[in-house]
């Protein structure tokens, strides 16, 4: 059994706005009535600012228009009805975006494996419209990387950075797109996660891939147990500062084969990061976590990053794409406190290394471009300095 106590005293700092989020979406079968105590006194505000900070706003909205709708004011399912809607709108219209880039990546031979978006939605809640998405996420082969960014072009997409020095596939695992029109964005992946993680190749990705139909259209995904490694990691280097990722390992666990997964952990890793988001969903989302997946990967390693990650939890903040100037220090700790040695190393000297953003902040010639290492330090600082308090 997982230690709950050992996490519950943290928790007597959240809000009750956040208690009552939490209660709601523990309640993933609709099958208790919300208490009158648990509504009374609310600030429905915060409330409705929780729900969409999280993403979970489709998840409360379809449990609690199910519900005594009297204790909860009509501002606030008028609020949450129509965040409902306009995202599955947003949905549909990624879901059509998806099937035309589908189209278009087959044509040119591109193999394709489709990260969260409306095929996670489905996969996980049996309805696009019940999870949120900002936009695709797409893993491409890194030797089709440019060949993806070319047939984005052709469909109407622009890159939301411009690329100025040659070692970009080494500073990042992903670029974003968005379309000129319509404003639908992308994002082509290379790899799952930055250079510092350890990532699986797109071949052992792709055998392992799983076949998805969706309106008569054929699409790959990662198997579950990729999927469940992908999710974890992902959650833990943004410190699950979204509780909509947590409803997702909740919603996956009964799909994993747990003999597969231990196996999957213990040759790959990522044993630790399984573990924190275990023990976050079993504490927060009351997830039944199957023993020998506890057994596994629970220790106290996952004790102490679920304890930290608890501080953005708690907080309405921003991690992503940087965090915000108020919890930095704080989240800069956290991250390194996920990494191995190695990886430590290797994420400061990815953090040495000059990038297209400087080359564009100061502009050299070419055959200065190796002073770009020297000012590296000075140009993220001086970037850093313009970022807004918040």
């Amino acid at each position: 059994m997982i230690m709950e106590d050992a996490l519950t005293l943290e928790m007597r700092d959240a809000p009750k706005e956040l208690s009552f989020l939490l209660s709601i979406l523990r309640n993933r079968d609709q099958d208790q009535a919300i208490l009158p105590q648990e509504a009374a006194d609310m600030d429905w505000n915060l409330f409705m600012k929780l729900a969409v900070h999280h993403r979970v706003y489709p998840l409360v909205y379809l449990a609690l228009k199910g519900s005594d709708t009297s204790l909860i004011p009509a501002y606030v399912m008028q609020s949450l009805q129509r965040h409902y809607h306009n995202n599955t709108i947003k949905m549909l219209h990624l879901s059509r975006e998806m099937s035309r880039i589908c189209d278009v990546f087959a044509e040119a031979r591109i193999r394709s494996l489709w990260l969260k978006g409306p095929l996670l939605a489905l996969h996980l809640y049996g309805d696009v419209a019940h999870r949120t998405s900002k936009d695709l996420d797409i893993l491409v082969d890194a030797e089709d990387v440019e060949k993806a960014e070319q047939v984005l072009t052709q469909l109407g997409y622009e890159a939301e950075e411009e690329i100025v020095l040659g070692n970009w596939k080494k500073k990042s695992h992903h670029r974003s797109f968005e379309h000129r029109e319509h404003f639908a964005q992308v994002e082509i992946h290379w790899r799952l996660n930055p250079h510092y993680s350890r990532s699986f190749s797109f071949e052992q990705l792709w055998q392992r891939r799983r076949e998805v139909r969706l309106s008569s259209q054929t699409y790959f995904c990662l198997g579950n147990e990729d999927l469940l490694c992908y999710l974890t990691d992902h959650g833990a280097r943004h410190g699950w500062f979204r509780l909509r990722w947590l409803a997702d390992i909740v919603r996956l666990l009964p799909l994993l084969d747990n003999s597969r997964l231990n196996q999957h952990l213990e040759r790959y890793g990522g044993e630790m990061y399984a573990g924190q988001a275990f023990i976050l969903s079993s504490l927060l989302l009351s997830a039944k976590v199957p023993h020998d997946l506890e057994a596994a990967t629970v220790g106290a390693k996952s004790y102490r990053l679920a304890e930290k990650s608890l501080y953005y939890i708690q907080r309405i903040v921003q991690l992503n794409p940087v965090p915000e100037k108020s919890v930095a220090r704080h989240y800069n700790r956290y991250l390194f406190s996920l990494m191995s040695g190695k990886q430590r190393i290797a994420y400061v000297f990815n953090k040495l290394l000059p990038s297209s953003r400087d080359a564009l902040q100061l502009p050299l010639p070419k055959p200065l471009y190796f002073l770009y290492v020297p000012l590296r330090p000075f140009l993220w600082f001086w970037r850093r300095m313009k970022q807004p308090s918040v």
